[in-house]
């Protein structure tokens, strides 16, 4: 057991090893799962087909950049997505994210 700890302590950085020119903001991925509840129903002569798109803020910008998007999830006023998004979370730093969900009425090229 003392050999573990003692190789533990080699493996864990010091001080001494940070170099102020090389480091970057912290960050971290996170993963972010999204599910709607009791959507509005939108469609005629079905319930609606949601997909959720996710925009991010730049930093220092006002302006917001699609990141990705859902499936399609037809008829369902509850959808639970199976996409998932992978992002970069950086600690000390404001991220501005927006979920837009939309009804999709055709399977459009869009």
């Amino acid at each position: 057991r003392e050999r573990q700890q003692q190789a533990n302590r080699e493996r864990m950085a010091s001080i001494g090893d940070f170099d102020p020119l090389q480091a970057s903001v912290p960050a971290t991925k996170i993963e972010i799962t999204v599910s709607c509840r009791n959507l509005l129903d939108v469609d005629t002569f079905s319930k609606s087909d949601p997909v959720v798109v996710l925009f991010i803020q730049g930093i220092g910008s006002k302006e917001w950049r699609e990141y990705g998007r859902t499936e399609v999830i037809e008829n369902s006023l509850n959808p639970d997505f199976v996409r998932k998004f992978v992002l970069d979370y950086f600690f000390e730093e404001k991220q501005n994210l927006r979920f837009d969900v939309y009804n999709v009425d055709s399977r459009s090229t869009n």
